[in-house]
């Protein structure tokens, strides 16, 4: 009674603390259990197994010899169907992905049963349960597809469908607008909800690649726990930890020397005086990181009495990454030649160029012959802004002169993400947390990089991007088990 009590206790805290999320992005096993007739078996024990945590769900079939396991984690399960007269029957590496229901039907044999028929690589397995329509990327195939980025949600862009006329961000899906795409990291939304419908291939918290267990996308007949956030789901689900410790650890270093110039560099910019070479875009990439998982374990020989063995009990999973980046963007201004600066304008006529001043034309009419100080002295400090750097180039205007430069800053990276999964006999208690923090020096996405070289920096959006999963999955008795 106490541990039930303590049960319901721990559920009505996560509720009013975090949000119970439920587990959308989860799964379930059915299925039918039937004799070698046809017949169905009522009674039936099934016992459905994970692979990688050893945790195990326990069903009997109905009257009608149906049989349901909900809120399933993705992974490969193991189903034994048990009845008496019959054969053991043992399906082996179920696949069950994110909000893709998996079906097990089972055809017992007449035996004793102590004799086991083993079904391999799970051949019995058929998805009947669903009309929807889905592709899954799982383990080996998102660390070894190859992509430039180390996001997650690029992985989507190889999928069929995908359609991305641009950079990623301009991608689309079935040729539907922005605003039909639904993305969920365990379940809860990571897009930026404001600019959904212009935006929608976008989250705020990134998801990475060695943080993924498998990504589904889902483009028809979603099911009722995600149909009303869109016609197309992106679901992302992340690593847990196992029976058995896993990691990596890994850098991914671009450097500029490795690369030629862009030939618009060498053709607008100045040389450098000492290279004697156009500058290059920075495009220098630091990234790296590392990522463990496996059971939480304290070995005697460390802890004595509080030595602990989590295997089938108890996991963790973490996962850093950090990438640096120095940035640099080619820009172009219109300005004023130096001889307009000081009031000096030409023009044009059918006999040639005329040059006239206007402070001048402004003292012979009665107006202010002098230039606003305020304007006069930001004229001057483009004008001495275009000496330090870049190169200019005469326009059809004789008045005006295209300035092109190059604005440098950086920004660093940062994703760590932390998951503990818990077993007991009757529940388990899943928690994932996502933190990153974006920081840099100037907003080249937005174009809100210095106007002129020297000029004061608008700003830079750094930002801190949290989210947060917690689920309870428990089995309920009438306290008599």
């Amino acid at each position: 009674m106490k541990r039930n009590m303590l049960r319901l206790l721990i559920s009505v805290t996560i509720m009013l603390a975090a949000g119970l999320v439920a587990f959308a992005q989860t799964s379930s096993i059915s299925g039918v259990v039937s004799d070698p007739q046809g017949a169905v078996v009522a009674g039936a024990t099934i016992t459905i197994k994970s692979n990688s945590t050893g945790a195990e769900f326990k069903v009997v079939t109905s009257g009608s010899g149906l049989y349901t396991v909900p809120a399933l984690g993705v992974g490969l399960y193991t189903v034994t169907i048990e009845a008496t007269g019959f054969k053991k029957a043992v399906v082996q590496d179920v696949k069950v992905d994110a909000a893709v229901p998996a079906t097990v039907n089972v055809s017992l044999e007449v035996g004793a049963p102590s004799e086991s028929v083993i079904v391999q690589g799970g051949a019995e397995v058929l998805q009947t349960q669903s009309a929807a329509i889905s592709t899954t990327i799982t383990g080996r195939q998102i660390t070894e597809i190859p992509f430039t980025s180390r996001d997650a949600l690029d992985l989507v862009l190889l999928l069929p469908g995908t359609n991305t006329p641009g950079r990623p961000r301009t991608s689309t899906i079935n040729g539907l607008p922005k605003g039909a795409l639904n993305i969920t990291i365990d379940g809860v939304n990571v897009q930026d909800n404001v600019l959904k419908s212009s935006d929608g291939f976008f989250t705020y918290v990134r998801p990475r690649v060695d943080a993924v267990d498998e990504v589904t996308v889902s483009t028809a007949s979603p099911g009722a726990e995600s149909s009303g956030e869109g016609a197309v789901q992106i679901k992302f689900v992340t690593r847990s930890g196992s029976n058995q410790f896993h990691g990596s650890l890994y850098e991914y270093h671009r450097n500029p020397a490795l690369n030629a110039n862009y030939w618009f560099n060498n053709r607008d910019l100045r040389p450098d005086a000492k290279t004697g070479r156009a500058p290059r875009d920075r495009v220098l990439i630091n990234q790296y990181g590392f990522r463990l998982g496996g059971p939480i374990w304290l070995p005697k020989k460390f802890f004595g009495p509080a030595a602990f063995d989590g295997r089938d009990k108890a996991f963790f999973f973490v996962n850093y990454e950090e990438y640096r980046i120095p940035e640099a963007a080619s820009r172009q201004r219109t300005i004023l030649t130096e001889a307009a600066r000081q009031g000096n304008f030409k023009y044009v006529t059918s006999t040639g160029t005329n040059t006239v001043n206007l402070y001048t034309v402004a003292a012979a009419n009665g107006h202010t012959a002098t230039p606003d100080p305020t304007i006069a002295q930001l004229l001057l400090d483009i004008r001495n802004s275009t000496a330090r750097t870049g190169g200019i180039t005469a326009l059809t205007d004789p008045n005006t002169e295209l300035f092109s430069f190059q604005n440098t800053g950086g920004q660093s990276r940062f994703f760590p993400t932390v998951r503990f999964d818990l077993n007991d006999e009757q529940a388990q208690d899943r928690e994932c947390r996502n933190y990153q923090k974006f920081t840099g020096v100037v907003d080249f996405l937005n174009s809100t990089d210095p106007a002129f070289p020297n000029f004061p920096n608008q700003g830079f959006q750094g930002s801190n991007r949290f989210s947060n999963t917690t689920a309870l999955r428990s089995t309920f008795t009438d306290g008599r088990q």
